[in-house]
């Protein structure tokens, strides 16, 4: 019978990926509520932006509870949002109006993210069920 113990980087993966999934989520509420409560400049764009982040969300939790679960197709999905994160790091650094204090947060969850789900204890677990 094989091991099927969660190594402590799967359990810090999973900490990871639940708190970017409290912070889409705490977005996502406060996109809800102003695209309730304040008039938007362009509001087929405030809908869009809002809808895209409740998808995101939704992603989020269900890459998760895959990680958590050790689900396969799960690395691709962290590695693709990680790399996405990735981005909007560095265009948060870099944008018309640079903001590098939340630049490089994001970019340092995004690198332990994939240092996290590349690393043979992660792969390991996630190769190991399906």
């Amino acid at each position: 019978m094989e091991d099927t113990r969660r190594s402590p980087l799967v359990t810090v993966l999973v900490i990871l990926l639940g708190a970017q999934t409290v912070f889409i989520v705490g977005v996502t509420i406060y996109l809800v509520v102003e695209l309730l409560l304040a008039e938007a400049d362009f509001p087929p764009t405030a809908i869009a932006l809002t809808v895209l982040v409740v998808l995101v969300a939704i992603w989020l939790v269900a890459m998760t509870r895959g990680v958590w679960r050790g689900r396969a197709w799960t690395r691709g999905s962290v590695l693709v949002y990680q790399f996405l994160q990735l981005a909007i790091g560095v265009g948060s650094i870099q944008g018309f109006v640079p903001r590098p204090d939340i630049g490089w947060w994001v970019i340092a969850t995004a690198v332990l993210g994939l240092v996290l789900v590349l690393s043979t204890p992660v792969s390991s677990y996630l190769d190991a069920r399906d």
